[in-house]
Parts: C-alpha cells; structure tokens; sequence
C-alpha cells in the first residue's frame, strides 16, 4: 500500500508543478494578479507531495518492504537503520527523487522568502523552477520510479553496497544535491530577468543571496566528499581527478565565478550580460554533472551503474534547457550590453579577469574529462587523461588567479593610478614573499617553486583580506560609525579558508610519506621519526560484517602517542572485502594505515602513510562555508530591512523589444 500512495504522491507533485508552470503565465499574458498568485501555492502544493513521497520511501527501507524494487537491491533486515534511512540516496532512483525534492525545496523557500518581492519577477521565477520540476518529475516517473514492485517479493535483500555504510552517505549526497540544485535558483532569477523589464541590477542583488547558499552547500558537499573518500576507500588521496569529482568541481567554478560577477552587476550595474551566462551555464553544468554520475559514459567509483538509456534522456533534457535559455539569452540580452566605464586598474577589472580564469579552469577540467570519451567516439582509439594533464593545465592558473583575487580585494572602485595599486599592495605583498620563502626553506631544507609559490599566494591572499577589512573600518571610524562590517568579516574569513585549503594541498601533496610491508604480530617499522609495532589481531562481527582488526602501536620520542586500529572486512550477503584504514590525527598531519590482503595465517600487507597538514583542506573548506553563510545571512538581512520601494504591478512576458 505504501509503495502505490507514494508513486500517486509523487503524480500529484508533478500535476501540482504543470499547474504551477501554466497558470501563473495566463495570469502574466492576461495581467491578472489572481491568477499570477496561484505561483505560490502551487509550489508549496509541489514541495509537499515530493516531499511525502521521498518520506514514504523512508518509510519502505524502514519496515523492510522487499517488494519495492529499489529497496530490495539495496537494503537488507541486518542493515543498520540509519544505513537504511540514508540508502533512500544510495542508488539511481532513490537520488535523483531526493534530487527532485530538493528542487521543490528551493523553490518552496523562494517562494516563502520572496513573497514580498516584486509580484511578477517572482512569478516568473517560480514558473521556471516549477517547469524545471515538472521536467523531471517526468523523467522520474517515466524512467527512474523508486516505487516499481518486485514481484516475487524476495525474503531478503541484496544489502547496501558496502562503500556506502558510511556516515558519509548520511551527510555528503544531500549537501552535494542541495548545491547543485540550489543554481536552479540562479537560473531561474536569470531566465525571469531576460523575460521581464527589470533593472540591469535588480535581479542581480535578489538572486546574490540564493546563488551563495547554494555555493556554500555545494562547497561542503565537495569537502564531505574529499573527506569520505580520503579515509573510505583506502587510498589515502583526497582528490583524484576523478570524472565524479570534475563534475561537482566545474559548477563549483563557475559558480564562484557568478558570486563575484553579480557583485559587480549590483554595485556597478555592469557585466549583466556575463552574470545572465555565468548563471545559464552554472546550471547546465549541475545537470551535466548529474549525466556524469548516471549515464554510464564515464568510469567512476563513485557513479551509479545503470542503464544508459537514461543517461541519453538527461542528455536530452540537457540541450533543452540549454537551447531554450541561450535562444531566450540571444533575443533579449542586448539591452544588458552596455559600454562599462571602469579602469583596468580597478575592482572591477580585477573582478572581470578573475571570472574569465575561472572559466577557463572549468574549460581545462572539462576539456580533460571529455577529452577520452570524444577520441574513443570518434574511433581514435582508448586515451586516458588523468592527475598529470589536470596538474600541468589547472595548478598554474590558479596560482595567476590567486593573484587577481588578492588584487581584487585590496584596490578601489572606479578607475585608479598605479601608484595607489603599488601603495596597497606593497606591504601584504613584501610580506607574502619573506615569509613565504622562509616557509618553504623550512619545510624544504631548500627552496622548492611550487612550495614556495603557494606559501607566497596563500599568506597573500589572506593578508589582502585582512587589510581590506582594516581600511573599512578606518573609513567607518572617519564617518562616525563603529563595528565590523558583517560581509566583510564573511569575505575574509572565507579567503583565508581558501589560504588554509592552499597550504594543505601543497604540503600533504609535496611531503607525504609512506612504507609498505608483510606484518603480523610482534613485527615493527619504522616511518621517519615514528616507530609501528603490530600488537595483535582482533575478530569482530559487526551487524552485517565480519572484520579482521589489527592493533597497532604508534612511538614517537619513546612514547606512545597513538594505537591504531585498521580493519579488513567481508561483506557476507554481497560477498565483498573492504579495508578500513585506521587514522590517527594531529594538526600537523595524519597517521594513516591500511590493512591489506591476508599473506598467510598471521601476516598481512600493511600500509603506513603520514599526511602532513591534510586536514588543512577540510578546516579550509569549512571556513569557506561559514564566510559564505555569513554573507547570506547579511545579505539576506539587509534585503529585509530594505525591502524594494516601488509598486507591484503584472507585466506582460515578451521575448523582444
């Protein structure tokens, strides 16, 4: 029964969503704000009817419904509840429905925060994203149903890939979809502004707040995503330019790239046309990402294997929605194009190359995880690009875009000299160099380029930060006025996460150690100034495992500083063997240790690697979501206490002038 009311909930939902799509338009065309309101009740009808259906998913893992399809291929009654509540995400169909309910949720909240907005704006911004829902409510009925019965209902299920019983499945998938979807928001802002007769800044400064809370979940989803793959899979890598992994990073560039550009759209009513494009394509690449994930094309450890077909439809979805809003894009843009009065020497120069490096990371990253696919596609033969093609192409740009972003941060508005570039710049820039080079003579014994580039850079970054902030408040304090200003305070402690991310690549990339060997009890290594000795071997059963845990402990200085605990598992119902490395952790890097194949009755392959600063990436990823939360929740504020002073009135849609 369970199964038949959500499937007829998730039709409602998408009934609910082609209303919300058609009859706020009639109200648009005919100017009748009774009919352009049911905008706002059609999406919360569409919110809850997903929402009931992804709930009574929940609901069918709990209890164990085995005649539910999706269920019986990955749960199981020995799958530990949590496991099976977050396994809702944990395959093709179960994801992309949470994908779906995200999208109802954005558009619930755009709905319930913008109520007070301009009536019609808004109306057109709902009908996109209920289009959008619709679109994908299709697909999801008519190709990806987590509700189809299985008939004979099996006794048992075929369990959870062991991969995913991990806390990280809990957290990581729906942080990462809420940013991906979180850019249909900027999208639709977007796609209202090209139909509508708004401002070159208007939308910009309404859709500012919405595109940063989507950065910050796509951000943490990144981040959460780095971190289970460091300590799940056993390699001891946080980042392995991966397809899956380039898929969620290309959004992610673009829409850094879209937070700055709609700074400039707000404050200086230019690169309109740039922002639209930037958000257009911020989007699209999301939905490109969600392709890489399910069509099969690409070979990842993190994708769902499933049937191609599908991959083709969202492919098709995808040059839709990409044709539909470029052509809308070609035909009403032109009055965004204007002349932009600015210096090169100025903020919004610095700004405008800053986006466009972006943009041409996110080239070189889809260039080199395309790139194979075409050539195989075009019979050429098998290539394969991986880390020394991304390292050669991206690490360089990105040390010439951490440049522009310092200069960005320090130097005015408007058109200034050199010599007042030269006067700011000066200290934060003398000092990233001596103590950049003296960093890296300390951890090289030398000095090393790379290294010391990226002390330099990273040390840079965060004092342009920290200046700009000091001069704002000076000039606050000449005004009369006191405190710190809030998008300030959120714009440097984001910069020095991107400082902290920096030192921690470099580092953990440059100086990580490691030792291989044949352990078992009673044997020790030795790994630089840390001493190992296998103490012994503990069995364990776990709730749908059984493991084989070794004991090992850490010296250092003659004293013990740790005991580590790997582990190597067998899956009994999907007859599968994971290693569970053991981590210890210190602020100045990670004792990490896998526990190989079983060589004879006592001795296994160990492997020791110490990762210096590696935690550096993630404690940088987290200072980056909390700026970028301390924005919105500013930016969000000040659009409270300034809400638009103009009246509402209904226009018609047109698509020329």
């Amino acid at each position: 029964m369970l199964p038949e009311v959500g499937h007829f909930s998730l039709i409602l939902g998408m009934v609910f969503a082609l209303l919300g799509a058609t009859v706020p338009v009639v109200g648009l065309v005919k100017k009748d704000s009774y009919l352009t309101r049911y905008a706002w009740p059609l999406s919360y009808g569409a919110f809850s009817f997903i929402g009931i259906s992804i709930i009574l998913l929940g609901v069918c893992f709990a209890l164990d419904d085995f005649s539910v399809a999706y269920v019986a291929h990955h749960s199981n009654t020995q799958l530990p509840i949590f496991f099976k509540l977050a396994a809702v995400w944990g395959g093709h169909e179960g994801s992309f429905l949470f994908w779906l309910f995200s999208l109802t949720l954005w558009t619930a909240l755009v709905a319930r925060v913008c109520r007070k907005l301009d009536e019609a704006f808004i109306a057109r911004v709902l009908v996109t994203l209920s289009g959008l829902v619709l679109l994908f409510s299709l697909f999801v009925l008519l190709t990806s149903n987590p509700f189809e019965r299985l008939f004979p209902t099996p006794l048992e299920g075929r369990d959870l890939n062991p991969m995913l019983q991990d806390v990280g499945l809990i957290f990581h998938p729906p942080m990462l979809y809420l940013g991906y979807v979180g850019f249909a928001v900027s999208f639709a802002f977007a796609i209202a502004a090209l139909t509508g007769e708004h401002g070159k800044g208007e939308w910009a400064k309404w859709s500012r707040p919405w595109t940063l809370a989507a950065w910050v979940f796509l951000t943490g989803g990144i981040a959460l995503g780095s971190w289970w793959a460091y300590y799940e899979l056993g390699w001891g890598g946080w980042w392995f330019w991966d397809p899956v992994e380039n898929a969620s990073l290309m959004p992610w560039l673009t829409g850094t790239a879209l937070i700055h550009s709609l700074m400039i759209t707000e404050y200086r009513k230019a690169l309109s046309g740039w922002s639209l494009l930037l958000a257009i394509f911020t989007f699209s690449l999301s939905l490109l990402g969600t392709f890489i994930v399910r069509s099969g094309v690409l070979t990842s450890v993190h994708a769902f294997a499933v049937d191609p077909t599908r991959g083709v439809t969202l492919l098709a979805m995808l040059a839709l929605i990409l044709i539909v809003a470029l052509s809308l894009f070609a035909v009403r843009s032109g009055r965004y194009f204007v002349a932009a009065k600015f210096g090169f020497l100025s903020k919004e120069a610095m700004f405008m190359v800053g986006n466009s490096l972006f943009v041409v990371s996110m080239l070189t990253v889809l260039l080199g995880t395309f790139y194979p696919l075409v050539f195989q596609a075009l019979g050429l033969g098998n290539i394969s690009v991986g880390a020394p093609y991304f390292n050669a192409m991206f690490v360089p740009m990105s040390f010439v875009l951490f440049l522009f972003m310092g200069l960005g941060v320090v130097i005015r508005w408007h058109k200034v000299g050199l010599e007042d570039v030269i006067t700011r710049s000066l200290a934060p820039m003398s000092v990233s160099i001596v103590l950049g080079v003296a960093l890296s003579v300390m951890f090289e014994r030398g000095v090393n380029i790379t290294v010391c580039l990226a002390f330099i850079t990273a040390i840079w970054i965060a004092l342009c930060a920290l200046q700009a902030m000091y001069m704002r408040i000076l000039a606050r304090r000449a005004k009369g006025m006191s405190g710190i200003v809030w998008k300030q305070a959120a714009m440097v402690i984001a910069h020095i996460g991107v400082s902290a991310t920096i030192i921690g690549a470099t580092l953990v990339s440059f100086y990580d150690q490691e030792i291989s060997s044949k352990m078992g009890p009673g044997d020790a290594v030795s790994l630089g100034e840390y001493h190992f000795t296998y103490q012994q071997t503990d069995l364990l059963i776990g709730p749908n495992y059984t493991a084989e845990q070794a004991q090992i402990t850490v010296i250092k200085d003659d004293a013990l500083i740790a005991t580590i605990r790997p582990e190597r598992r067998h899956y009994t119902v999907r007859t599968m063997n994971m290693s569970e490395p053991g981590i210890a952790w210190f602020w100045h890097g990670d004792i990490y240790i896998t526990l190989g194949e079983k060589l004879n009755r006592t001795d296994y392959a160990v492997r020791i690697q110490y990762k210096p600063y590696v935690r550096w990436l993630w404690l940088g990823s987290i200072l980056m979501m909390i700026g970028g939360a301390m924005a919105v929740v500013s930016l969000a504020s000040k659009r409270v206490s300034h809400k638009l002073q103009q009246p509402k009135k209904i226009e018609t849609i047109v698509l020329w002038k």
